[in-house]
């Protein structure tokens, strides 16, 4: 019997461990035709004291996943790579047809699919200095799901608060949170930096000389206390001061 969003958020919230909220969850996203889940944690998530890593949770095949993770796949899913960038719930249909994958991204998808893994979306979570994504997906090949993306993000959101709610400390001591300020033009060169622009890209784009770019980058670099751009762009995604997302720009 299918239950409503409603029925769904009172079960979950009910769910005394993980595994049964886990149960709840994907009784809920097989209604829509999904079977396959894995719940990725994007970046660590200190507050409830666990790591960033793929695969937290999942019930993936297990000889999929272990060949995944021996190949390095892990590090260059062409759907964790467009997560970064998205903040809806997006197809990997989508995602093939805006990312230029490389031969071992295709090669990731290609034996996805071979492992029994059809019609996959994800749905990125981003929430105060964190981030995580749940995939889903089905082991039929056609006519499995409905594809009902608003229904999706909603019973994803939602696992993840319920997620980080049963792994709340409420003894944990609350450490203060960086007072970090960006102007809208210091957050446009940075999320363009997270995009994977170049500095004579963005100056083009934003119509700012190299020097003006490089003004920019040194005020950021100063606030973020680094000198290092990868540091700089992952610590604003974490505090939530920029969301770098495909735009109409061309990457460079």
């Amino acid at each position: 019997m299918k239950i409503s969003f409603e029925e769904y958020v009172v079960k979950a919230n009910k769910a005394g461990s993980v595994d049964d909220l886990l149960q709840v969850f994907l009784d809920a996203v097989r209604q829509h035709g999904y079977d396959r889940m894995i719940f990725c944690l994007l970046s660590d998530h200190k507050q409830i004291g666990l790591s960033a890593g793929v695969g937290h949770l999942r019930n993936y095949p297990a000889d999929w996943m272990k060949y995944y993770f021996e190949q390095g796949f892990d590090q260059l899913d062409p759907v964790i790579s467009y997560c970064y960038q998205k903040m809806g719930t997006f197809t990997w249909r989508e995602m093939s047809e805006r990312l230029d994958l490389t031969r071992k991204q295709k090669l990731c998808l290609n034996l996805g699919t071979e492992a029994g893994l059809h019609n996959g979306i994800c749905t990125p979570l981003w929430g105060p200095h964190r981030f995580a994504g749940i995939g889903l997906a089905t082991t039929e090949k056609k006519d499995a799901c409905d594809a009902n993306a608003d229904m999706i993000t909603a019973y994803c959101n939602h696992f993840y608060i319920a997620f980080q709610r049963l792994h709340a400390k409420p003894d944990a001591p609350c450490n203060p949170v960086p007072n970090i300020y960006l102007t809208p033009r210091e957050k446009e060169v940075l999320t363009m930096i997270a995009e994977g622009k170049s500095d004579q890209v963005i100056a083009i784009l934003l119509k700012l000389s190299p020097s003006g770019v490089d003004f920019h980058m040194r005020n950021i670099y100063k606030k973020m206390q680094t000198n290092s751009r990868t540091y700089a762009t992952s610590k604003a995604i974490e505090l939530g001061l920029i969301h770098p997302l495909l735009n109409p720009y061309v990457h460079a």
